[in-house]
């Protein structure tokens, strides 16, 4: 597997609240993270680091027989053991007070990927030329659009479009959308916050991995797609391109 990871303050913000991670085991899983944090004062990258710091500590060592089930369990511990973490770290810091940060984790073995999330970070599947999205934003904006209260471009430009339903470190209980899947050679993944999701299209998305010889190549013309289109949130993504069998599924993680 080949995997990259970029992050932009972008054209605005005075701060970067997003993080993000990759990691190759190795045993040959490969891991990867992404965090859009919210908070006043920079509390929003605290609680975003913090997140992909405790998150990537407590999956960095994995069995080589690991299934998909047991897969499925630590990550979901690991995400809650994190939630903990910055819930209690807001509640006893009045300048991060109320902070939080969407999540969204991917674990890559030889067969399959498992991924967890909360929040509007998304994660994408680029398969047999068909993209797919992953991941169900919890905002109030997709629960107005699945119910049939405003239509898909009433969605793009609603005033409320960045109010969550549930994020990480805002409450004491939260609960993680946990999936598996198993994924064919030469798929390819995507892992975003919303500052590139909300500036370019499903079918930029397609054509951009598609079109792009690595996953440097893509992050990179990624992020200047956001960019170009006014950047006003921080961007940050991952990229990883499964190989041409499964067979030959050794990683190569760019420093």
């Amino acid at each position: 597997m080949e995997a990259a990871y970029q992050t932009h303050i972008g054209c605005v913000r005075a701060f970067n609240e997003d993080t993000g991670a990759v990691v190759q085991l190795e045993n040959g899983y490969l891991i990867a993270i992404v965090a859009d944090g919210m908070g006043g004062h920079q509390a929003g990258d605290v609680a975003s680091l913090m997140a992909v710091d405790i998150i990537r500590m407590n999956i960095s060592t994995l069995p080589d027989d690991l299934k998909p089930d047991e897969a499925i369990d630590l990550l979901d511990q690991a995400i809650l053991k994190a939630n903990d973490e910055i819930y209690r770290y807001a509640m006893g810091h009045d300048d991060c007070k109320g902070m939080g940060t969407t999540i969204a984790v991917c674990i890559l073995s030889n067969d399959w990927i498992v991924t967890g999330h909360i929040g509007d970070s998304r994660i994408y599947r680029l398969s047999m030329g068909k993209l797919t999205q992953l991941t169900d934003d919890h905002s109030l904006v997709n629960e107005l659009l699945k119910n049939g209260q405003i239509s898909e471009e009433e969605a793009k430009k609603h005033p409320q479009k960045n109010v969550l339903t549930r994020a990480l470190g805002t409450d004491l209980d939260v609960e993680v959308d946990l999936k598996v899947f198993e994924w064919e050679p030469q798929d390819q993944f995507l892992i975003c916050t919303d500052g590139l999701s909300n500036k370019i299209s499903s079918q930029q998305i397609q054509y951009t991995l598609a079109s792009s010889p690595t996953p440097d190549m893509a992050v990179t013309a990624l992020i200047k797609l956001a960019l170009d289109a006014g950047g006003e949130d921080n961007i940050t993504a991952v990229v990883i391109n499964t190989p041409s069998s499964k067979e030959d599924s050794g990683s190569g993680v760019p420093e």
